[in-house]
Protein backbone atom coordinates (compact mmCIF):
# COMPACT_ATOMS: atom_id res chain seq x y z
CA UNK A 1 0.00 0.00 0.00
CA UNK A 2 1.54 3.10 -0.86
CA UNK A 3 2.33 5.06 2.20
CA UNK A 4 2.97 9.19 0.86
CA UNK A 5 1.01 11.47 -1.13
CA UNK A 6 1.56 11.07 -5.01
CA UNK A 7 -0.85 11.31 -8.04
CA UNK A 8 -0.55 9.84 -11.41
CA UNK A 9 1.20 11.72 -14.40
CA UNK A 10 2.44 11.08 -17.83
CA UNK A 11 6.05 9.47 -17.34
CA UNK A 12 8.74 10.26 -20.02
CA UNK A 13 9.89 6.67 -18.55
CA UNK A 14 6.53 4.44 -19.65
CA UNK A 15 3.28 5.51 -20.60
CA UNK A 16 2.05 6.91 -16.79
CA UNK A 17 4.00 7.18 -13.95
CA UNK A 18 3.75 7.47 -10.09
CA UNK A 19 4.67 11.49 -9.05
CA UNK A 20 5.35 12.40 -5.49
CA UNK A 21 2.48 15.17 -4.05
CA UNK A 22 5.03 15.77 -1.18
CA UNK A 23 8.54 15.78 0.04
CA UNK A 24 9.87 12.21 1.15
CA UNK A 25 12.72 12.34 3.27
CA UNK A 26 15.53 9.71 2.55
CA UNK A 27 14.26 6.41 4.83
CA UNK A 28 10.78 7.46 4.43
CA UNK A 29 8.58 4.14 3.84
CA UNK A 30 6.58 4.75 0.63
CA UNK A 31 5.32 1.26 0.29
CA UNK A 32 4.54 -1.56 2.39
CA UNK A 33 2.59 -5.29 1.50
CA UNK A 34 -1.07 -5.31 3.15
CA UNK A 35 -2.85 -7.67 2.30
CA UNK A 36 -6.11 -5.60 2.03
CA UNK A 37 -4.73 -3.85 -1.02
CA UNK A 38 -2.21 -6.19 -2.01
CA UNK A 39 -2.99 -9.17 -3.45
CA UNK A 40 -0.83 -11.85 -3.60
CA UNK A 41 -1.05 -14.88 -5.84
CA UNK A 42 0.63 -18.34 -6.12
CA UNK A 43 2.10 -18.97 -9.53
CA UNK A 44 0.50 -22.12 -9.98
CA UNK A 45 -3.09 -20.57 -9.61
CA UNK A 46 -2.25 -17.92 -12.17
CA UNK A 47 -1.18 -20.82 -14.64
CA UNK A 48 -4.42 -21.74 -14.48
CA UNK A 49 -6.29 -18.30 -15.15
CA UNK A 50 -7.49 -17.66 -18.31
CA UNK A 51 -5.06 -16.09 -20.69
CA UNK A 52 -6.12 -12.40 -20.03
CA UNK A 53 -6.00 -12.37 -16.70
CA UNK A 54 -2.29 -14.33 -16.31
CA UNK A 55 -0.95 -11.35 -18.74
CA UNK A 56 -2.73 -9.01 -16.55
CA UNK A 57 -0.90 -10.15 -13.26
CA UNK A 58 2.28 -10.63 -14.98
CA UNK A 59 2.22 -7.46 -16.34
CA UNK A 60 0.99 -5.00 -13.28
CA UNK A 61 2.49 -7.33 -10.55
CA UNK A 62 5.77 -8.54 -9.09
CA UNK A 63 6.94 -12.12 -8.67
CA UNK A 64 8.70 -11.73 -5.35
CA UNK A 65 11.96 -12.76 -4.52
CA UNK A 66 10.94 -13.26 -1.14
CA UNK A 67 7.47 -15.61 -1.09
CA UNK A 68 7.71 -16.82 -4.76
CA UNK A 69 4.23 -15.08 -5.51
CA UNK A 70 2.99 -12.44 -7.89
CA UNK A 71 2.06 -9.44 -5.92
CA UNK A 72 -0.61 -7.02 -7.48
CA UNK A 73 -0.94 -3.83 -5.64
CA UNK A 74 -4.56 -2.52 -6.19
CA UNK A 75 -3.57 1.22 -5.59
CA UNK A 76 -1.68 3.26 -7.35
CA UNK A 77 1.67 2.28 -6.56
CA UNK A 78 1.49 -0.10 -9.49
CA UNK A 79 2.60 2.37 -11.73
CA UNK A 80 5.82 3.17 -10.28
CA UNK A 81 7.92 2.28 -13.18
CA UNK A 82 11.64 1.19 -13.18
CA UNK A 83 14.92 2.56 -13.49
CA UNK A 84 18.22 0.86 -13.28
CA UNK A 85 20.35 4.22 -13.28
CA UNK A 86 17.94 6.90 -11.53
CA UNK A 87 15.87 4.77 -9.02
CA UNK A 88 14.92 6.23 -5.69
CA UNK A 89 12.80 3.56 -3.89
CA UNK A 90 15.17 1.12 -2.46
CA UNK A 91 12.84 -2.08 -1.25
CA UNK A 92 14.16 -3.12 2.35
CA UNK A 93 13.59 -5.70 4.44
CA UNK A 94 12.47 -5.63 7.47
CA UNK A 95 12.14 -8.13 10.47
CA UNK A 96 8.67 -9.84 10.40
CA UNK A 97 7.68 -8.92 7.44
CA UNK A 98 6.32 -10.82 4.31
CA UNK A 99 7.70 -8.50 1.31
CA UNK A 100 10.69 -6.07 1.55
CA UNK A 101 9.06 -2.52 1.89
CA UNK A 102 9.98 0.35 -0.37
CA UNK A 103 12.19 3.03 0.96
CA UNK A 104 13.40 6.42 0.09
CA UNK A 105 16.88 6.45 -0.98
CA UNK A 106 17.83 9.52 -1.13
CA UNK A 107 15.30 12.64 -0.42
CA UNK A 108 12.67 13.01 -3.06
CA UNK A 109 10.78 16.20 -4.09
CA UNK A 110 7.44 16.98 -5.37
CA UNK A 111 6.80 16.45 -8.78
CA UNK A 112 9.41 14.31 -8.88
CA UNK A 113 8.63 10.26 -10.64
CA UNK A 114 8.42 7.89 -7.95
CA UNK A 115 11.21 4.80 -9.14
CA UNK A 116 11.95 1.42 -8.30
CA UNK A 117 14.97 -0.96 -9.72
CA UNK A 118 12.46 -3.85 -10.58
CA UNK A 119 15.54 -6.17 -10.78
CA UNK A 120 16.30 -5.53 -7.03
CA UNK A 121 12.72 -7.33 -5.86
CA UNK A 122 11.18 -8.76 -9.27
CA UNK A 123 12.37 -12.31 -9.73
CA UNK A 124 11.29 -12.21 -12.78
CA UNK A 125 12.62 -9.01 -14.24
CA UNK A 126 16.17 -10.00 -12.30
CA UNK A 127 16.61 -12.66 -14.74
CA UNK A 128 14.88 -11.14 -17.85
CA UNK A 129 17.10 -9.62 -20.45
CA UNK A 130 13.86 -6.81 -21.52
CA UNK A 131 15.90 -4.16 -22.81
CA UNK A 132 13.46 -1.57 -20.31
CA UNK A 133 15.12 -3.02 -17.67
CA UNK A 134 18.58 -1.57 -18.58
CA UNK A 135 17.93 2.09 -18.28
Amino acid sequence: MLKVKASLKPSTIQGIGLFANEKILKGTTTWLYDPRFDISFDPKDVEQMLPEQQELIKRCSYLSMISGKYIFSIDDSRFTNHSKKTYNIDPVIFPGESEPRGVARRDIEVGEELLDNYCLFDATDQKSGEKYLET
